[in-house]
């Protein structure tokens, strides 16, 4: 079985419509939880909070099957909620409360020294995917790109430039999409030997071989019946990889045939997350007003944080089929 370690921007999403519904969410847990359902083992590591939607974010992920032995839910930390709304036909994301309108809390970055712990009770994955820059994730790429993992970077933003640097040049794939580009695009087009992955939203995506200097252009995918897109990208980089990755402990073969086929792959399953709202084939769990504030309003979870509070009562639980 092909093997994923995932670490990054870990969240619960919360989709704001009619009915207020929550699920596991972030780029390195939606990679991790698209891959498993694709027959990956795959597995989510960093560092949640022991609040309720860190218990909850855990508690999905078991029963789906993704692994979260190192998936850490620290007293100390927050777990970032990040808010989905309906806009103009499509989404828009907000990272405030809707009730007290304080922000939610943002991504940190596990304990780096932490990662050597992990590197050595951890078997090297397959793929070593990560999309936020840190000493914990690129303790995790370095060290297991030296046991043989494909590490896959797929950034948000620049950040700290050092660190920004040090990731591209250890990643065999840069994978981004043409909205976050301007704020890194020049830089890693200079720096990076890796193969880049440029996804274009409906104008396809273009692919940077590693040690080339030109671009070539894939036509995208259709998308039929189009819902939500909010989880596109995130299901295009589980179908590149997907496609990729032939077998467990082969080596990854990076070509113009074998990319060709990986792109189409995943600008495929790209295209079949926009049918479906939010980001998984699975339906959310409803949440009322006064189980949010429970469950995720930063100032009652502030006043709450001394005290056993359950993260969600199981009869509340609503799943169907992907």
């Amino acid at each position: 079985m092909r093997t994923l370690v995932s670490s990054g921007f870990t969240t619960v999403d919360v989709l704001m419509n009619d009915v207020m519904r929550v699920s596991p969410g972030g780029t390195a847990t939606n990679v991790a939880r698209a891959l498993q359902s694709l027959g990956w083992d795959a597995q989510l590591v960093g560092t949640v909070g022991t609040d309720p939607a860190g218990q909850f974010l855990r508690s999905e992920l078991e029963t789906e099957g993704v692994g979260v032995q190192h998936l850490r839910n620290d007293d100390d930390w927050t777990t970032p909620v990040v808010l989905q709304m309906e806009y103009r036909g499509d989404h828009v994301w907000r990272f405030r409360c809707p009730i007290c309108a304080t922000a939610f809390a943002k991504h940190r970055p596990t304990p780096h020294e932490i990662a050597r712990t992990m590197v050595r009770d951890c078997a090297t994955p397959d793929v070593f995917f990560f999309d936020r820059v840190s000493l914990f994730t690129l303790t995790l790429a370095e060290e297991w790109s030296r046991k043989g993992s494909f590490v896959v970077f797929e950034p948000a933003t620049l950040g700290r430039v050092q660190l920004f640097d040090r990731a591209i040049k250890i990643a065999h794939m840069v994978k981004f999409s043409s909205e976050r580009a301007p704020a890194f695009k020049e830089r890693l087009s200079a720096e990076s030997t890796a193969t880049l992955v440029e996804t274009l939203g409906a104008d396809g995506a273009q692919v940077r071989l590693a040690g080339q200097q030109t671009w070539k252009h894939y036509a995208p995918q259709p998308v039929i019946d189009k819902v939500d897109s909010a989880g596109a990208g995130d299901w295009t980089t589980a179908g590149l990889l997907d496609q990729l990755v032939v077998s467990s402990g082969e080596e990854v073969t990076v070509n113009p045939e074998s990319i060709a086929r990986a792109v189409t792959n995943g600008q495929s399953l790209g295209a079949l997350a926009c049918s479906w709202e939010g980001v998984y084939p699975k339906e959310p769990v409803k949440l009322d007003g006064d189980d949010f504030e429970r469950f995720a309003c930063p100032r009652v979870i502030r006043e709450s944080s001394n005290s056993e509070v359950e993260y969600l009562p199981q009869e509340s639980r609503l799943t169907v089929s992907a």
